[in-house]
């Protein structure tokens, strides 16, 4: 009787280039010989969540067996379904669906005109009733679907609603097979089902466990790009991209938790997306060829894949907390340094136990340790991922450089020829190479030509191991290093959290000459500071004087979202210098300045940390009430009535922080 709703439309066209790979064979002959042998039951299909169950099923084994059978498939989903009704509704919809894609007749269309052309056989009426066809119990839906040429898939068999218990579901399953004749697959973590499938013998005839294949999951994830430049590069680096999804850990329970982690498609997909956004902003200036970008890329793959891992897994890392993630990272691991420094001769006992390791101490031997790989971290990658924040372009090749020391376009030989030593390991040299590429390193060391302070120290492991080669002594090595050192700090520019970051790298140096080249680097970095303080002081009184818009920018805070203390300033400008910077202010830096206040002593921020800035404020609040000039009146309008209230606002608040402060000292003693 309904035939004519069956044959409505046309057969879909149908691909014969969809291949099944090996490892997957026997879920395709499983469900193929499922759809060719009478069956009593329906087929399971059970897997862990996220390991690409759904994923392979729809997108690689339905095609395949439509290509060559001509039966159809369709795909319902039970998550959150609360009624049989619902059910039935899904699975008739997603059938007409199937058999109207090519045709402009949409599913609603069709249900309105098959509804009316029911409701015109007015002796059907005797004997059906015509609406519970589309808002019945289901059982009449069901009659409108092919016995032959058809098998439906139910999935998320887990994530059915409490309103519909699993057993009245399976009854219908049990209605379709038996009674209907319909080929029906169910795909399900059967794990996650509390007290199991009960009845399952009754309904289910065969269960197949899914493992999936990342190699055909991430064949299909490429087909799926449009941009030609990135299929190609993962087709190219396939075998790379799928080595750093081997869980191989040496601790079984680890590899087992990896194993899950990184079986998990939606994660994968998701690694792959963001990492085709970083792709094509780097493709569009550089030469995707060029052995250095090939190592961008694979390094920033790394980084991409460890971090939307970690970052999908609940109570992780977030954009707010990065579990020190970001913190300066050793290049050598302690497995190196301890080998190095025990043959250095060190009598002391190891000072890095174990027992300590931290979030990032686990990510690092997680995601780079077991491949071998240095750990970089990307800042912009990571705002990226975890809050979709846009890449800036210039930002992240200046990034790009400063993280491969890449220097006038290149990467700086001298930390070219340390990574030879500190990534590709000292003992994949050459005997002939050994000594000349010691000797170059020692004089790459003293003419100052590293980018960075930890080179040196990192440099020096090797130096001061292999002194007897060199033909050197250790302290003509140590003096030599110090002459470099000295020179890189003449060009680098110190930050407030240079001792600190100092500090979390070199506690692992603890052989007595690499203790001493640190305190050296410590005692530098104090005079350094002091030196650039100055200077910076100075530069910043300037613009107070000259350019109040610029003095008010560089003071506003990086981010929005996240607030670090205001560095001291106003201690050390000198008073005497207000009168004439006042002199000089236009009305909109006057209207600047005070919302610089607003920000720096007033919104919810560190301001307890800069009590001692109050005689600056106190001298500018005076000479301000002093200022009294005709000839500029916006400007006199502004002073009285904005900044000279925002700057009493501002000492107010910060004086009663200081009492506080003064009070809890009072207490403490």
């Amino acid at each position: 009787m309904f035939n004519w709703l069956r044959n409505i439309f046309g057969s879909p066209a149908h691909s014969n280039n969809v291949m099944i790979n090996d490892s997957m064979k026997h879920i395709h002959e499983a469900v193929s010989n499922h759809l060719a042998m009478k069956t009593t039951g329906a087929l399971l299909v059970t897997g862990d969540w996220g390991s690409g169950k759904t994923y392979y099923i729809k997108n690689i084994l339905f095609p395949k067996i439509e290509a060559d059978t001509g039966i159809k498939s369709i795909i319902v989903s039970l998550y959150g379904v609360t009624d049989k009704n619902s059910i039935a509704n899904k699975v008739l919809f997603a059938y007409l669906d199937k058999v109207g894609k090519n045709n402009p007749l949409s599913v609603a269309t069709l249900a309105k005109g098959a509804h009316n052309a029911l409701e015109s056989f007015t002796w059907l009426k005797k004997f059906v009733d015509v609406n519970k066809l589309f808002v019945g119990s289901g059982e009449d839906l069901f009659r409108l679907l092919p016995k032959e040429g058809l098998l439906i898939c139910f999935d998320d068999l887990e994530r059915l609603s409490d309103k519909i218990n699993t057993e009245d579901f399976l009854g219908m399953v049990n209605e379709l097979v038996e009674n209907k004749g319909n080929k029906v697959l169910i795909i399900a973590n059967e794990g996650l089902i509390d007290g199991g499938i009960k009845f399952k013998e009754k309904t289910i005839e065969k269960t197949i466990h899914f493992t999936n294949d990342l190699s055909s999951i991430f064949d299909s994830i490429t087909t799926s790009y449009d941009d030609i430049d990135f299929k190609n590069y993962l087709n190219q680096n396939k075998n790379y991209i799928i080595a750093s999804l081997n869980p191989v850990q040496e601790d079984e329970e680890e590899e087992k938790k990896l194993s899950v982690l990184f079986a998990n498609i939606r994660t994968l997909k998701f690694a792959i997306e963001h990492f085709h956004y970083v792709f094509k902003l780097l493709s569009k200036t550089k030469n995707i060829s060029d052995a250095l970008i090939q190592k961008q890329f694979k390094d920033i793959w790394l980084f991409t894949l460890a971090i939307s891992i970690e970052f999908k897994k609940p109570g992780s890392i977030s954009f707010t907390d990065k579990k020190n993630l970001d913190a300066p990272y050793n290049s050598l691991t302690n497995d190196q340094l301890g080998n190095l420094v025990w043959a250095m001769g060190d009598d002391e006992e190891e000072n890095q136990p174990d027992s300590h390791f931290t979030y990032r101490d686990k990510f690092v031997k997680t995601y780079y340790t077991r491949l071998e790989e240095q750990y970089l971290y990307f800042e912009q990658v990571f705002n990226l991922i975890t809050a979709g924040k846009a890449i800036e372009e210039a930002s992240f090749l200046t990034e790009l450089e400063e993280i491969y020391k890449i220097k006038d376009g290149v990467v700086n030989p001298a930390d070219e020829l340390l990574s030879k030593f500190l990534h590709n390991g000292y003992w994949n040299f050459e005997d002939h190479e050994f000594k000349p590429a010691l000797k170059e390193l020692l004089s790459h060391a003293e003419n100052g030509e590293f980018l960075d302070l930890l080179s040196y120290l990192n440099a020096g492991v090797y130096l001061l191991r292999f002194n007897e080669i060199l033909d050197e002594s250790k302290d003509v090595i140590k003096e030599k290093l110090k002459i470099g050192i000295i020179k890189t700090l003449e060009k680098l520019k110190t930050s407030i959290l240079a001792n600190t970051q100092l500090d979390m790298i070199t506690g692992n140096f603890q052989e007595e000459n690499l203790k001493s080249l640190v305190v050296f680097i410590k005692e530098q970095l104090i005079i350094k500071e002091a030196s650039d303080s100055i200077k910076e002081v100075q530069r910043m009184e300037d613009l107070f004087v000259n350019n109040l818009s610029g003095f008010v920018k560089e003071l506003l805070p990086t981010s929005t979202h996240i607030r670090t203390p205001d560095p001291l300033l106003f201690d050390k400008v000198k008073i005497e210098i207000i009168n004439g910077a006042i002199a000089q202010w236009k009305p909109n830096e006057i209207m600047e300045l005070s919302s610089l206040f607003q920000i720096r002593y007033l919104d919810p921020s560190y301001a307890d940390r800069l009590t001692d800035e109050i005689p600056f404020l106190e001298a500018l609040q005076q000479n301000l009430n002093d200022f009294d000039d005709s000839k500029r009146p916006l400007s006199l309008d502004l002073i009285k009535n904005q900044l000279i209230p925002k700057i009493a606002e501002c000492i107010k608040t910060l004086n009663v922080y200081k009492a506080k402060i003064a009070e809890e000292s009072k207490g403490a003693n």
